[in-house]
């Protein structure tokens, strides 16, 4: 296959934030700067090997891929003002930042919880002329303080815009569920006057949920399908974190899952991603001098808190989010913990987002830069890239790996080994790069059968070389990924 330009922005096994910059980044959000055209990408404070400084850390990439540690966004008066916790120990983190460019100042959203794991929290609103700071707190928007237990928690800030300009803030977590409330569009602050003012709840976990959950949420709206998206997460976080959607007509629901059901307590929503790990020959990972010689690749775990966003210059989705390195050496065990596992390591994953019957769907592979390489439709070299018309039902033809998500297991998903040829598949498009498998005859698993999935160049993060890959789903509303093996 042929020699590639980019590369993921992130490699394994190495625990250095200064070479590695997308390590350590938790809670991602992404933001595309219109005045520099740089991508921003802020996250909650958070330290492994570095050392650890409160106040929003921010990474900066002019193509999504290449990333720098450009330090943090708050300024000091406003690290003081947030870290008051009145009679209780100052807060020593700030949680979940989203960040905007609007009525020319860049306003950041950013939750301070009273300790971890309270849903006594508040969501700051701080200012800037700069997308890398300082940014000056203007008020609390939402403020969930003093409240009773089960109220929602004012924590995990996303900013969704509706269809005549209303800006709104989405947030909560499993405390309360997930809530809608509207701001005030001049200021970005409550359009109430009082920030205890809860807005409506549009999600929350069904009564027999055997999950942790939803947290991390996030509202997309998409011109062309017309829908309103929202984005959440199920599971523990250290180990079987997931990626959920439903969607509405509406930004205000309800949220529907593929089959119907309202996620606001009776769905989980369409899982999109959980812990998974296809083979890995030759991961992207580091083996030199001083990084860790035990280390041995194992897939990733608890892909999840994940932000959509739409780059209007090349016409394109993505997604970013946290995940974790699955290596056994790299896994803290508690047996007394509600949660007994936790891999420690996580690094931010962009990922290109597809739309499928109107259903988001994700890249099984990192984000590379495929698209500055290879066309759409899955082409592997500059040379096919410029007579596109190679790319064709024979090059679906091989080994593949097949991993298929599941509704309630959030536990790792390993590959499988399938064979796709021509048969497999009943109709395909160059120009989109989207296929229908067969569903009457030939050698597919069943749950492929009737499914859709969009075909993508993808670089082959376990194996480090190109290759191409599928994203789908099938007719239940179940998604999977494949990834061609030679």
């Amino acid at each position: 296959m042929g020699c590639k330009i980019l590369k993921p922005g992130f490699i394994l096994n190495n625990h250095n934030r200064d070479e590695n910059p997308l390590f350590e980044s938790h809670d991602p959000s992404m933001m595309k700067d219109p005045i520099s055209g740089c991508y921003y990408s802020y996250s909650t404070d958070t330290a492994i090997t570095s050392e650890y400084q409160q106040g929003i850390p921010i990474r900066k990439s002019k193509d999504l891929i290449n990333f720098e540690y450009i330090g943090r966004a708050l300024s000091e008066k406003a690290i003081y003002q947030a870290r008051d916790n009145g009679d209780f120990p100052p807060t020593e983190g700030f949680w979940a930042p989203f960040t905007e460019y609007t009525k020319n100042e860049y306003r950041m959203y950013y939750s301070a919880t009273k300790a971890f794991g309270s849903w006594e929290s508040r969501i700051w609103l701080a200012v800037s002329n700069s997308p890398e700071g300082p940014f000056e707190n203007r008020g609390v928007v939402m403020d969930s303080w003093n409240t009773e237990p089960g109220s929602p928690n004012a924590i995990d800030p996303h900013i969704i815009e509706d269809e005549k300009g209303g800006k709104y803030l989405v947030y909560g977590s499993f405390f309360g569920g997930i809530y809608l409330k509207e701001l005030d569009n001049e200021t970005g602050m409550s359009k109430s006057s009082d920030p205890k003012e809860t807005g409506k709840r549009i999600a929350i976990k069904p009564e027999n949920s055997r999950l942790d959950g939803p947290e991390g949420a996030a509202v997309i709206f998409n011109p062309d399908t017309k829908y309103y998206y929202l984005f959440l997460s199920y599971g523990w976080l250290g180990e079987n974190y997931d990626i959920r959607v439903g969607r509405s007509n509406s930004l205000w629901g309800p949220y529907l899952d593929y089959k119907g059901r309202d996620m606001n307590g009776l769905a989980h929503g369409l899982k999109l991603a959980n812990s998974y790990c296809f083979e890995g020959d030759n991961p992207y990972a580091s083996n030199q001098k001083n990084k860790n010689q035990s280390w041995t690749y194992d897939g990733f775990r608890g892909p999840g808190h994940g932000v959509a966003f739409f780059d209007e210059e090349d016409g394109e989705y993505y997604f970013v989010h946290h995940i974790r390195d699955g290596a056994e050496e790299l896994k803290v065990e508690n047996p007394e913990s509600i949660n007994p596992v936790t891999y420690i390591m996580h690094y931010m994953m962009v990922r290109k987002m597809k739309f499928i019957n109107d259903w988001p769907v994700f890249s099984p592979e990192p984000y590379a830069g495929d698209d500055k390489i290879v066309g759409v439709g899955g082409s592997l070299s500059l040379k096919e890239q410029q007579n596109n018309e190679s790319m064709g039902k024979e090059k679906i033809e091989g080994n593949w790996e097949l991993i298929i998500m599941d509704d309630f297991d959030n536990h790792v998903k390993r590959s499988t080994r399938i064979y796709l040829s021509e048969d497999s598949i009943l109709s395909f498009n160059k120009k989109t790069g989207k296929l229908h498998f067969l569903g009457e005859s030939g050698n597919l698993p069943d749950v492929l059968k009737d499914g859709t999935g969009i075909i993508l160049p993808c670089f082959d993060f376990e194996n480090s070389c190109d290759s191409i890959c599928i994203t789908g789903l099938t007719p239940e509303g179940v998604a999977f990924w494949c990834k061609k093996r030679e």
